[in-house]
Formats: C-alpha cells, sequence, structure tokens
C-alpha cells in the first residue's frame, strides 16, 4: 500500500506542477492597440476573435472590450450597450451589444444611472471587419 501511495505521489505531483492559469492570450495583448479610447473611456482589455470562432460565413470578427467609462455628459445617464460605438479612420461606426451572439456568452454590465462624475467598468462587444483600428466613444446623441 505505500508503495502504491508513492508511485500515485509520483506521478501526480508532475501533473499538479502543468496546471497553471493561462497567461494572457497573444491576441489580447495586440488586440489593445486596435481599439484606442475616447472621451470619458479608460480601455482595459481586448479580446478578439477571428473568423470561424463563431463569426459564420464572414470576415469579421468580434473584439470584446473591457473599459471603464465615466460620465462626463453633464447629465444623469443609464448608458446603453449600443451607445458604446467604435469609429474606424473611415468615419465608419461599429455600434456595441452585450447579447445576440455566442461570443457574447456570460457578458452582464451595469445597467444603472451614472450621475455626472460617476464611473463604471463595462464589457461591450463590436462586429468589425478584421484587423480594424477604431475609437471607443459612448454616443448619447441617439
Amino acid at each position: 500500500m505505500k508503495r502504491l501511495l508513492c508511485l500515485l505521489a509520483l506521478c501526480v505531483v508532475p501533473m499538479l506542477s502543468g496546471c497553471k492559469d493561462p497567461s494572457p492570450s497573444a491576441n489580447t495583448d495586440a488586440a489593445t492597440s486596435l481599439v484606442r479610447p475616447g472621451q470619458d473611456i479608460v480601455v482595459k482589455s481586448v479580446r478578439t476573435f477571428a473568423p470561424g470562432d463563431n463569426v459564420a460565413y464572414s470576415n469579421d470578427e468580434y473584439y470584446i472590450v473591457t473599459f471603464n467609462f465615466t460620465n462626463h455628459l453633464g447629465f444623469a445617464v443609464a448608458p446603453l450597450p449600443d451607445h458604446f460605438v467604435l469609429e474606424d479612420q473611415q468615419k465608419t461606426r461599429y455600434l456595441g451589444a452585450d447579447s445576440g451572439n455566442a461570443n457574447l456568452s456570460g457578458i452582464q454590465n451595469y445597467d444603472g444611472v451614472l450621475k455626472v462624475g460617476d464611473n463604471h467598468d463595462y464589457t461591450i462587444g463590436f462586429r468589425v471587419p478584421q484587423n480594424t483600428q477604431a475609437i471607443l466613444y459612448y454616443d448619447a446623441t441617439f
């Protein structure tokens, strides 16, 4: 019995030492340069999902952006996901979403009112053409 425990320990310990938290993927680090913060935004992370990762029949990809938004609009607002906008150099606008696609599963955002000066973290997805570089901002005009 003692031998069996020793043998088991020799097999299990190396396997456990190989279990590590996954490091951030390369696409997370590289993707951060794809999304620049606009006014009142601090980008925390960007994850990209390339074609074939639940973006069927398309060359588009999803950017899942985690950021902090501070309300400097001059009035209280309950931010809506589709009012967060990515705008590329050609002024093409991509509206945000936090549901409606498998890539957005599990995203839950604060839906309360932000008074002027208040801030909160959000995670929003954007479906964009591959390698889009854009500015993220909140558009309260529509």
